[in-house]
């Protein structure tokens, strides 16, 4: 198994041909998921969605469980890009922490790869354990734009504060997207002022 770019291949592909076939497999394998569920969806299912030949998707991926990794992968890329296009916009940390929250759900209500890993209920295990990787590639980004941008001031407390608070702020979103809209807004109202409350004191006065 290799790794291009951010997910783990079987092989390289050479050509954006290839490329662009890797992305309409994992495309294929998300549609696949989100309507017929992960034990029920098939490869060959995903081969015809993606309009190749089944050995063309082993060619890429052993199996379900590795496409169902490369997803999460490119949802983390996808994630990234998306919040740090955001937060070019902002003026304040407390709305830099709100950005990062709205693009959050609405990538979880939107992008059928983020519902195809929650469906699933698998996910890469490397990006739980791995130092370097998922929440903590995340916090290591969020806290420099908080130091550079709005005057953090770094130490290791402050990053496990705001590692703290980005797992929050994950558990907060997922019980937000189980309750009607009036109830979702409540548990926000409550919830977001305990990240705020997490990273204040870092901040100058």
């Amino acid at each position: 198994m290799v790794t291009s770019g951010a997910y783990p291949l079987r092989r390289t592909p050479t050509q954006d041909r290839a490329s662009r076939q890797v992305e309409r497999i994992l495309d294929a394998a998300c549609a696949e998921v989100v309507e017929r569920g992960y034990d029920a969806a098939s490869t060959s299912g995903i081969a015809k969605r993606a309009e190749i030949a089944v050995g063309s998707v082993y060619r890429y991926f052993p199996d379900k469980r590795s496409l169902i990794q490369a997803i999460e992968r490119r949802n983390q890329a996808r994630y990234t890009e998306a919040v740090a296009t955001r937060l070019a916009e902002v003026t304040s940390w407390r709305q830099a922490v709100d950005v990062t929250m709205v693009t959050f759900r609405e990538m979880h209500r939107t992008d059928p790869g983020f519902r195809a890993v929650v469906l699933s209920g698998l996910g890469d295990p490397d990006l739980e354990t791995q130092p370097g990787e998922y929440d903590d590639q995340h916090a290591g980004e969020f806290s420099e734009l908080l130091v550079a941008r709005f005057g953090a001031r770094d130490s290791r407390n402050f990053r496990l504060a705001v590692t703290l608070s980005i797992a929050m702020g994950e558990a907060l979103a997922h019980l937000a997207d189980r309750l009607p809209e009036a109830e979702a807004e409540y548990v926000l109202s409550q919830g977001l002022p305990a990240l705020y409350s997490t990273l204040a004191p870092h901040f100058p006065a």
